[in-house]
């Protein structure tokens, strides 16, 4: 029998995909190449995702035809074992990713004394002990963290009130920011596309009538929390400090100081986000599992240790230092992750075309 999880956890998190991460590297990484109008890539992307979703979902109340997809234990056809083929190696490259970016900054903004491998060893050992109790577990630890989360990002322009600089924000776009703008959004994309995680959880939702709009929901909201965070960038801090600091939205949130003696608050808004982004990776890492797990037929938590403290040091080696790793999320990710998503939603509408097929040739096969 699959976990379920409400409407309402999905929207969190698909939200958290957007967000969590996207959060630390990504406002510099836009910002480098659109400047002071990068502001508006949230809005620009936003369209596609929701198209690309329709075409996931197709007509109103059709998501019932994904009950039965990704099923552990039973035949699956080739084109489902390509798509958990290709969710593999894109949640293990986000995982070493994700891992690194986490540790890199706990390295070098709340413990710059303690080695980097024994911060690997204890957040992999909380990943594994979150991503063990399987989705519902992760789904409702989300909500709760991530709830709290939204409440501290719709506080943020209000607490920086008096930072703002709309001269920051100039001049406005023209034609000449369309070039510009065009490659931040494309940036982006490989960032944002990771909510088509949720096509491997798809058949988890209960119900899943209402799935396609809490799909919906979800990525509008992480898409806005995004684009709250990233205006603030570049209206308080402005386009330079954002391009060159290492992790401009901590900077950001330093600039908070409400009286003389109340000017900390980033250490607890960093003690929100991090909850969040373990919840994140602890989800990738119940994804790498569950691949595992489909091609072993059998529903097991096995491979979670060896796997976890295996793709841990990968993360470790892989980059000799965090500018290596901002490398990779500037250059080689954007074109990694977006042929590994293309091809995900690519292989999956054949698939959804396939199942249709059978349905309608023989509508008492619920397989």
């Amino acid at each position: 029998m699959r976990e379920k999880i409400s409407n309402l956890q999905l929207i969190f998190l698909i939200a958290n995909f957007i967000m969590s991460a996207a959060v630390i590297s990504l406002p510099q990484i836009i910002v480098h190449t659109g400047r002071q109008n990068a502001w508006l890539v949230p809005i620009l992307s936003f369209p596609f995702c929701i198209l690309i979703i329709y075409l996931i979902f197709g007509k109103k109340g059709k998501a019932e035809r994904f009950e039965h997809l990704f099923a552990i234990g039973k035949k699956g056809s080739l084109l489902e074992k390509g798509i958990i083929i290709l969710f593999f190696f894109l949640a293990l490259f986000v995982f070493v990713r994700d891992l690194r970016a986490l540790v890199d900054f706990v390295a070098s903004v709340l413990l710059p004394n303690t080695p980097i491998n024994m911060l690997m060893v204890l957040s992999t050992l909380v990943i594994i002990y979150i991503s063990m109790a399987g989705i519902e577990v992760i789904a409702r630890i989300n909500a709760i963290h991530f709830f709290i989360f939204i409440i501290v990002v719709l506080f943020l322009p209000f607490l920086l009130l008096n930072e703002l600089d709309a001269g920051n924000l100039q001049p406005l776009p023209g034609l000449r920011s369309v070039k510009a703008l065009t490659k931040s959004v494309f940036i982006s994309f490989s960032w944002i596309g990771e909510l088509f995680f949720f096509i491997l959880i798809i058949a988890n939702v209960n119900p899943l009538k209402a799935a396609r709009k809490a799909v919906i929901s979800g990525t509008a909201l992480g898409v806005f929390l995004f684009f709250i965070v990233l205006i603030l960038n570049i209206s308080v801090l402005g386009t330079k400090i954002v391009r060159e600091a290492a992790y401009p939205t901590y900077v950001l949130v330093q600039q908070i100081n409400l009286t003389d003696f109340l000017d900390r608050l980033d250490l607890v808004i960093v003690s929100v986000w991090i909850p969040v982004f373990f919840c994140k990776v602890s989800f990738l890492m119940y994804v790498i599992n569950f691949c595992f797990s489909y091609f072993y037929k059998s529903n097991t938590n096995k491979f979670l240790l060896p796997i976890a403290f295996t793709l841990g040091y990968l993360s470790i080696l892989l980059f000799k230092n965090s500018m290596e790793h901002i490398h990779f999320s500037f250059y080689a990710w954007n074109s990694l992750g977006i042929f590994l998503e293309g091809c995900i939603v690519i292989l999956f509408l054949f698939l959804k075309r396939t199942v249709l097929k059978k349905k309608e040739n023989n509508p008492a096969n619920t397989s």
